[in-house]
């Protein structure tokens, strides 16, 4: 034979259908009207952005007119300075063209005499340098200080006698000018030197 079911079972389990049924309800009707009540609210928040999005152009828009009316101003200062420097240049002109025009004399005036000419003041003539002198040289004994040639006469145009080395002596009697008259120890005709190539060594026996 089959056991039957408690009744109280059945009992239990319809309440407990219905209690599910109830918290169900109650669960989808709350998070409904907390969407319905967050929707306003962040509706009024997007209503000050979206009003302030058209205040930004306003906004833009002033500053332009704002610096075009500086602008023009500035424009205006320009062109009164430049207006005043016409002005100006304009007086300066007529200065300048009323003192180029020429002064009108009366007639059969006579002209203005020319200014005298400044005749130049007569020079002095020069005192004129005496001639060169050099002192003449003394006799004696000269070492040639570098190797030279002997002419037949004090002149670089004259003949060549001989040619003395470096460090030779010679004896030295007599000199014109820029010229030293040696004489040969070996009795060949005297002769003449360039006093800058000897050297005064000593004086000779004979001038002693």
């Amino acid at each position: 034979m089959q056991e039957r079911v408690p009744q109280w079972v059945y009992v239990v389990i319809g309440v407990l259908l219905v209690v599910v049924a109830v918290l169900a309800t109650k669960t989808f009707t709350r998070t409904d009207g907390e969407r319905l009540a967050t929707a306003p609210i962040q509706s009024a928040r997007d209503l000050p952005d979206r009003d302030r999005q058209p205040q930004a152009p306003d906004s833009e828009v002033g500053q332009l007119r704002k610096e075009v009316q500086e602008s023009a101003n500035r424009v205006r200062q320009l062109e009164m300075r430049l207006e005043e420097t016409n002005r100006a240049l304009s007086a300066a002109q007529e200065k300048l063209k009323t003192a180029q025009r020429p002064v009108e004399r009366p007639a059969g005036a006579a002209p203005p005499p020319a200014p005298a000419k400044e005749q130049p003041a007569a020079r002095s003539p020069e005192p004129s340098s005496p001639p060169y002198s050099r002192r003449a040289a003394e006799p004696g004994q000269y070492e040639v200080i570098r190797t030279t040639t002997v002419f037949d006469r004090p002149s670089a145009s004259g003949r060549d006698v001989a040619t003395i080395t470096r460090g030779t002596r010679v004896t030295v009697v007599g000199s014109e000018g820029d010229w030293l008259e040696v004489r040969s120890k070996q009795g060949r005709p005297p002769g003449f030197i360039r006093r800058d190539d000897a050297m005064f060594v000593e004086r000779s026996s004979e001038s002693r």
